[in-house]
């Protein structure tokens, strides 16, 4: 494949461990590329503060793509909110009408830490709660995150984000690479050149990868980056 120019990657169980902790290796691995004038570009359903500071105390290029989609940014600056939040908070009444205390939102959705969507404990049915959107008629999708349940307007995903993060950006990415673990992973490999899934992933996200690490969380991302050529980056 062409030499990579972007990563964008995924954080939870991407970057960090089985139990959310961020790998010191992998921070390394992308001060490393960084270095090399290649741009690693966070793409989370962690809200913004949350993806924002990741991305600075990391050493990334500062780009990011939060809420799953619904805001791009640099570092914690949006630079746009893609999503209506009013949709998301509608979508939230009418589950907790019809659900009641089952739906129990986040503390950094009730807090107003996120500009475009509703964080929501994995706390419910999950098919259940997708029927009564469907139902609805709301345009508004219910996301798995494999850490939070999310609602956000259907218009926006995490493919759609980074195109439109690249073109603000004035970049192509005709040479870009995309690393995940779930399936709200897949809107992001439609969109680049490259797709690579950690071995935690499902086998549905595995299918769609051009890639598959014999590796499971960080262990895969440094593992992905040695495959796509960039061994000199990568001492795991």
């Amino acid at each position: 494949m062409p030499e990579t120019r972007i990563i964008a990657a995924d954080i939870d169980f991407t970057l960090t461990d089985e139990n959310f902790r961020l790998d010191t290796t992998a921070v390394q691995k992308i001060r490393e590329l960084e270095e090399r004038a290649i741009k690693v570009i966070l793409v989370s359903g962690r809200n913004l503060p949350a993806t924002g500071s990741l991305a600075q105390l990391i050493g990334t290029c500062g780009l990011v793509v939060a809420e799953n989609g619904g805001v791009i940014a640099r570092n914690q600056t949006p630079i746009k909110v893609l999503g209506r939040i009013e949709n998301a908070r509608a979508a939230l009444r009418m589950l907790r009408k019809r659900m009641g205390r089952k739906v129990i939102e986040r503390p950094d959705s009730k807090l107003g830490m996120r500009l475009a969507s509703v964080s929501l404990e994995r706390s419910f049915e999950f098919e259940e709660a997708e029927r009564l959107i469907r139902r609805s008629r709301l345009k508004v999708d219910l996301i798995d995150t494999g850490v939070t349940y999310i609602l956000l307007d259907q218009r926006v995903n995490k493919g759609d984000a980074l195109v439109r993060l690249a073109r603000l950006a004035k970049l192509s990415l005709t040479r870009s690479v995309g690393i995940g673990d779930n399936y709200n992973d897949l809107d992001l490999f439609r969109k680049v050149a490259y797709k690579i899934a950690v071995a935690n992933a499902p086998d549905g996200v595995k299918q769609q990868a051009d890639y598959v690490c014999m590796h499971s969380y960080s262990r895969g991302f440094l593992e992905a980056v040695a495959h796509i050529g960039l061994r000199r980056a990568c001492t795991s």
